[in-house]
């Protein structure tokens, strides 16, 4: 039988190459991965130590899913500095901190109209 090992990496479609990647930069501290973009006019890879998120530059022709469709989850160390972070971005939030049995989260909208949760544990 195979069996999964992990996950390689997360896309996430964006407008602005340079904006979406200065977003992470600035927000969470995540720079580029060590490994090189095949296609560096159109994908950024981002280091998430144990994964990568790439940043990809759809053409204009291919539609984006819409916000509340789908979503990508980042651990973070203190949450609470995160959503204030967040919130002075300017970033479109769509819940408070939320308590759940087993971590805190909340979702917020990239600048490029992803919806993002970020987690504590």
């Amino acid at each position: 039988m195979v069996r999964a090992t992990g996950l390689f990496h997360a896309t996430l479609p964006v407008w602005d190459l340079a904006r979406a990647e200065r977003f992470w930069s600035d927000l969470l501290g995540i720079k580029r991965h060590a490994t090189p973009s095949y296609f560096p006019n159109r994908v950024v890879f981002l280091d998430l130590r144990n994964t990568m998120i790439h940043l990809v530059r759809y053409g204009d022709e291919i539609p984006r899913p819409h916000p509340r469709s789908t979503h990508m989850a980042i651990e973070v160390d203190d949450l609470d500095a995160a959503y204030e972070k967040v919130k002075a971005a300017g970033c479109e939030l769509l819940s408070e901190i939320t308590v759940r049995p087993d971590m805190r989260c909340f979702y917020f909208l990239d600048p490029e109209g992803n919806r993002i949760e970020l987690t504590q544990h």
